[in-house]
């Protein structure tokens, strides 16, 4: 029963984070317009962003996965689909409308949004916990990283 438990955890988890990575992904438009920016020294390659998202993904299927598994605390979903769904928020300001300043204000959102995520795990899950280091350093740099593409610098 344990093993088919954790099963469905498993797809469940996966079912959430690829609805959400694939509709950012169909957002995601490397065009004239991005190629015409001029990244800081801080921005990763493309196949870097590609290995971290990859790994962002990974986090999130495996904080979904336990949370569903243990169901005690269930509330933590909401945050973790509200950070998914304002993915898909971000890649249609940045790069369907081109807009560097609403991308700023959905990552800001979205920095919060890890914080409280990263709050609520201390207190219920802290293998959670560790595993959501990485995505708030993530949205953290990415934060960064668009706040010196609004600067100019």
């Amino acid at each position: 029963m344990s093993k088919i438990k954790w099963l469905w955890s498993i797809s469940i988890a996966m079912g959430i984070v690829l609805i959400y990575a694939s509709l950012s992904s169909y957002f995601i438009k490397i065009d004239d317009w991005f190629s015409s920016l001029t990244l800081p020294a801080i921005a990763l390659p493309s196949i870097g962003m590609t290995v971290a998202w990859s790994i962002v993904y990974i986090i999130n299927i495996t904080v979904i996965a336990r949370t569903v598994y243990y169901k005690y605390y269930l509330y933590v979903l909401i945050p973790i689909c509200i950070l998914g769904i304002s993915n898909i928020i971000w890649c249609m300001c940045f790069f369907t409308f081109h807009s560097i300043l609403g991308g700023f204000v959905v990552l800001l959102l979205q920095t919060i949004i890890c914080v409280a995520i990263f709050i609520m795990l201390m207190k219920e899950d802290c293998i959670s916990m560790i595993f959501w280091q990485v995505n708030l350093v993530w949205y953290l740099y990415l934060l960064c990283l668009i706040s010196s593409l609004l600067l100019g610098k």
